[in-house]
């Protein structure tokens, strides 16, 4: 059997996503070692420090990141006032009263001010998005909002601080009702589409080999040298045995062609071609 190599290479087979793949993917393994490890500065301050201290003083027992935050922010639901929030909580220093913030009453805040008076309004959002962890989609529709948009106009005018969307995907992500929930769609959805499932995996595992098989490709082709002692061995070696014999007879060749195929697959990657 001969190899044959080309010197074109086709990527455009490559990356493409799959449309039937299933809508539910189950939430990574994520504890605080890991964020300990790899996400501290996704962080607030106030919970860095408390992840620091569990990791670092508890051993391997780890709670959800969730239910630090819920405590670390229980205080701030026993507040009366928005000074004694901030007097609590140096993040909330530079939040201001939304009845001096908001002058102009918009539609939007006359919605709200029907739920909230305007003079709470600043500390009922504190303790909506950091004391309780409410998505800003469900304060807006508390507040009598349509979406989450006017309500961050709002709260950039009084300057409540927000924790982004990374840090709630940690927060999420290490939540284990949610993650039982999110396996649980997982699951349901495998069983009630088993046909797509089994085809999407059938696309995967080819697209897979494919995307192994370019890379050997081009590694191969920038390595005339270990071509050419193979070549050499071929000629005198038959059946399909040849390549581990050539990779025993040269370590070091097949430690290099490894290594190539390791910088080849980065390439294509950083192009946007993936293997699976």
């Amino acid at each position: 059997m001969h190899i044959q190599f080309t010197p074109q290479y086709n990527y455009q087979s490559f990356g493409v996503k799959h449309k039937s793949a299933p809508p539910f993917q189950g939430a990574r393994d994520i504890n605080l070692r890991y964020i300990y490890d790899n996400r501290l500065r996704l962080l607030p301050e106030r919970m860095r420090h408390k992840v620091i201290n569990a990791v670092e003083n508890n051993g391997n027992i780890y709670e959800p990141l969730r239910d630090i935050h819920l405590r670390s922010y229980a205080p701030l639901l026993e507040c009366k006032t928005l000074g004694k929030a901030q007097n609590m909580f140096f993040e909330f220093r530079d939040v201001l009263p939304a009845q001096t913030a908001i002058q102009h009453k918009s539609p939007n805040v006359k919605k709200i001010m029907q739920t909230v008076p305007l003079e709470d309004l600043s500390l009922v959002l504190l303790k909506e998005r950091w004391g309780k962890l409410r998505t800003l989609d469900e304060i807006a529709r508390e507040l009598g909002l349509k979406d989450r948009s006017a309500l961050a106009w709002i709260m950039s005018k009084i300057r409540i601080p927000d924790f982004g969307a990374n840090y709630h995907k940690l927060l999420s992500a290490t939540d284990e009702t949610l993650n039982s929930q999110i396996a649980q769609k997982t699951k349901d959805f495998n069983a009630a589409n088993r046909g797509v499932i089994i085809a999407h995996n059938r696309e995967l595992s080819k697209r897979f080999k494919e995307f192994n098989r370019l890379v050997s490709q081009i590694a191969w082709d920038r390595l005339p040298h270990i071509k050419e002692a193979f070549s050499k061995l071929a000629s005198q070696t038959n059946g399909k045995e040849r390549f581990a014999a050539f990779w025993e007879k040269y370590p070091d060749y097949a430690k290099e062609y490894g290594q190539m195929r390791k910088i080849v697959a980065a390439e294509l990657r950083s192009q946007g071609l993936k293997n699976l």
